[in-house]
């Protein structure tokens, strides 16, 4: 039993210096926080990089808008309500990919598509690492001719 117990301590441990080493190898890897507070989880896939919708929260404006929906539901269950496709309106907001960035420009730079469900609308656009707490995502619609702007802040393990 305490072989067994030891080998299971061992195995966390190794797990967790083998997960503490892959972010900081690549420093786009974790969770971050949004301007609208939602969490992004962020990690290498086969296309380069995605993320992922991890917890969800809502501009207070389209919250008013869909509150009866919502609150049905929970903040946490919310659909894609504003997808132009109909057929995706129903899928959860939480778990939701919204990045793939399938196109290294640079080592603290990627590109690729965005999706953003407050307009439910894919923009090609990028994702810069300021530095280890801070990226930048923009987006641009009509031919990169306007562009928007955002910084997300790393989510500390304690939050």
């Amino acid at each position: 039993m305490r072989f067994f117990l030891k080998s299971i301590i061992g195995f966390f441990m190794l797990l967790l210096i083998s997960s503490q080493a892959f972010a900081q190898s690549n420093p786009f890897a974790g969770v971050w926080l949004t301007d609208v507070k939602s969490h992004l989880t962020i990690k290498a896939c086969q296309e380069g990089l995605c993320g992922y919708i991890t917890k969800v929260s809502i501009r207070p404006e389209l919250y008013e808008k869909n509150k009866q929906e919502i609150d049905k539901v929970g903040i946490q269950n919310a659909p894609d309500y504003f997808n132009k496709d109909p057929d995706l309106r129903s899928r959860r907001l939480l778990g939701l990919q919204i990045l793939m960035l399938d196109k290294q420009e640079a080592p603290t730079v990627f590109s690729g598509k965005i999706y953003n469900p407050e307009d439910g609308k894919t923009y090609s656009g990028k994702l810069e690492l300021i530095n280890y707490n801070q990226l930048r995502l923009t987006g641009c619609a009509y031919l990169g001719l306007i562009c928007q702007s955002e910084d997300w802040y790393r989510v500390s393990a304690s939050r």
